[in-house]
């Protein structure tokens, strides 16, 4: 398995973090792929997946950090991106849950590394909460060329199908697995296969059993399972097709 999404460069793995990422693969998760919210954190990713074994990193500016991005640091995120083992920009999106940066500023930056990725040749990694129709308008307008996920997604039956349509990727996350998840898993059911990944978004979001506590790279299997389920396949079904469609969306050459 392949965790597409996750933090294991956060504080909350300081104290034991090799052990985290030992326990990853004692679970089955082969590969991780560590994910940058603003350039401080982005390079402590990339330094992460530079020191650790079958570990990647993503560079970006998540929306709660837009406010505090300047334009003079897109150099640098365009530095940092040149390394072999980044893979992607992002996280970069719109929030207007929280709203913690404000709106037109949100759809600044995410235009910003929208078109940085097109001109790096890079895949997107995109949040989206609570801002469907604009983010539309803003893949739309950018065009992704080489694609991307949108990553944790909870939104509409009708975004997902707006994306699918654009050849994007949806990631789930251990929120499919609660109980009063019912609109999503039926995003999960008539998501193709070959457009599903999965993400534990640690140390966030654990599923259940595990829900309340840390959330860690080596639980994703409860994720798999649950996309087996809902999808009525096999488990190994979806850790082959899941695998493969990381290796695809991120030119990934397997050993």
């Amino acid at each position: 398995m392949i965790d597409s999404h996750c933090h294991l460069h956060h504080a909350r793995y300081d104290a034991d973090r090799q052990s985290v990422i030992q326990a990853a693969h004692q679970a089955g998760v082969a590969q991780m792929m560590v994910i940058g919210c603003d350039l401080a954190d982005s390079e402590k990713a990339v330094q992460l997946a530079e020191s650790t074994p079958n570990l990647f990193a993503s560079v970006g500016v998540h929306p709660h950090e837009a406010a505090g991005f300047p334009e003079s640091d897109l150099a640098r995120l365009a530095e940092l991106a040149q390394h072999p083992k980044v893979l992607a920009i992002g996280e970069m999106g719109l929030d207007f849950y929280y709203d913690h940066s404000p709106r037109e500023t949100q759809k600044h930056v995410f235009s910003q590394q929208l078109q940085l990725a097109n001109q790096l040749d890079k895949p997107v990694v995109i949040h989206s909460r609570d801002a469907e129709e604009e983010s539309l308008a803003e893949i739309k307008n950018c065009h992704p060329v080489f694609g991307g996920q949108v990553h944790c997604f909870t939104g509409s039956l009708a975004f997902a199908k707006s994306l699918l349509a654009m050849d994007f990727y949806l990631g789930f996350t251990g929120i499919i697995t609660f109980k009063n998840a019912h609109e999503l898993q039926e995003v999960v059911k008539i998501t193709p296969l070959e457009r599903i990944l999965i993400e534990t978004d640690s140390p966030y979001l654990a599923p259940i059993p595990f829900r309340g506590k840390r959330n860690e790279p080596a639980f994703l299997p409860a994720i798999a399972e649950k996309v087996a389920e809902l999808k009525n396949e096999s488990l190994q079904t979806v850790i082959q097709a899941t695998t493969e469609n990381f290796e695809r969306l991120y030119h990934i050459k397997r050993n």
